[in-house]
């Protein structure tokens, strides 16, 4: 008998409980990944993970009314609220940082360095995100707060042309689609919680740079595409994230103007979508080396596409009411439980690795393409990204 949906959001939560969190439950977050090939767990504690696995641990405890990961939650948000820039004085107030060392050690820090300094716009779009979310679930202040101060850094720094630049040697620039999207959800998300205008404004902004490189054939430009950045990012990651901003800004606003991008990229997605229920790299023209150096179809990318894949699906079906999509969110969350890590090594087993072959039938892929930390592929085991992202598509299916 297969497993359900919630039982396999179990097994993950329990890889993460036994093998990815800092001393003492969590005090200082969770780690990022496990490499297989290096034999090593990376020392690094990022804000977008640990937002991301709070998140999933509220909504689980909300659907389940399971109180085990309580203390685990609230050392991962504690640390979360220590980790923001909470000095009002500095240039950066209310961001988060790459990463910690640890989860407490933040590296010397090397101008213009790609270091544990650096602000991405992706990353603390995602932890904007998540805080709304878990403010939504919790009604705790201290989230929406949060937001608030993050939000204020961004939308200061926003460009005429919609994007998110700012020349100070730690915050990151480039213009791509994922670098944008999530900045541009939790923008909308926090208007509806706060009706303060500028949010919604800024959100307009972004939107407005949004339509400019969604095509004509329903493909998203992509970061490789623009900025010659996340070269290792296949196409299906963006249109993924691109589908499910489209849908959550409908989700939020019911306005209808979203309802046409929404059905061109879920449409255009849906192509992806191999018998097996993954969502492949790419198909056809989309499997060009000029938009993404991860360009091989036979592979599904489980850190950048599949667990966003899958809440947009849930996203697109809740805001079009289209059983296609439904059935589309079903199938693939019934491939992600199959292929969930088992009797493989009890050091990620109940996670999923970096990516995997649908011909095969095996874990396969690098993520090595002008990429010498190798941040995918069948050897990286995320917390965040992958497995956070895939718990939390299917509590939201478990929830509907």
């Amino acid at each position: 008998m297969p497993i359900t949906y919630i039982e396999s959001v179990k097994k993950a939560l329990s890889w993460i409980e036994n093998n990815m969190l800092t001393f003492d439950g969590g005090l200082n977050g969770v780690y990022e990944r496990i490499r297989i090939d290096k034999h090593i767990r990376t020392n690094w504690v990022r804000p977008d993970c640990n937002a991301e696995i709070a998140r999933d641990i509220a909504l689980y405890k909300i659907i389940t009314g399971d109180e085990h990961y309580t203390q685990i939650y609230r050392n991962i948000v504690n640390w979360l609220m220590r980790v923001q820039d909470n000095d009002p004085l500095s240039a950066w107030y209310g961001t988060f940082p790459f990463y910690l060392v640890d989860g407490y050690i933040l590296p010397e820090y090397v101008f213009g360095s790609m270091g544990a300094h650096s602000i991405f716009p992706n990353d603390n779009g995602k932890i904007l995100v998540c805080l709304i979310d878990l403010y939504r679930y919790t009604k705790e202040p201290i989230f929406l707060d949060s937001a608030v101060k993050l939000a204020n850094y961004w939308i200061s720094i926003q460009r005429e042309d919609g994007t998110f630049s700012r020349r100070d040697g730690r915050t990151v620039n480039f213009k791509g689609p994922c670098f944008i999207l999530w900045l541009y959800t939790g923008l909308i998300m926090l208007y509806k919680e706060t009706n303060e205008e500028k949010y919604k404004i800024a959100f307009d902004n972004a939107y407005t740079y949004i339509k400019k490189i969604l095509l004509k054939d329903n493909r998203i430009r992509t970061s490789f595409e623009i900025s010659k950045t996340e070269d290792w990012r296949p196409v299906s990651s963006e249109l993924s994230i691109a589908l499910y901003a489209l849908s959550r800004a409908y989700d939020e606003l019911k306005d209808v103007t979203y309802l046409d991008d929404i059905e061109k990229t879920g449409t255009f997605l849906l192509s992806f979508q191999d018998k097996s229920g993954g969502i492949i790299n790419c198909k056809d023209e989309a499997c060009n080396s000029t938009l993404s150096l991860q360009n091989n179809s036979e592979l599904v990318d489980l850190v950048y596409t599949q667990g966003f894949a899958l809440i947009a699906l849930v996203y697109a079906w809740k805001s079009t009411l289209k059983t296609k999509y439904k059935d589309a969110a079903n199938k693939l969350a019934n491939f992600l439980i199959t292929i969930q890590c088992k009797n493989e090594s009890p050091l990620w087993d109940g996670a999923w690795r970096g990516s995997f072959n649908i011909h095969s039938w095996k874990w396969d892929g690098r993520a090595n393409q002008n990429n010498p930390t190798d941040e995918g592929g069948m050897f990286s085991v995320y917390s965040g990204w992958s497995t956070a992202n895939i718990i939390y598509g299917l509590l939201l299916l478990s929830q509907l």
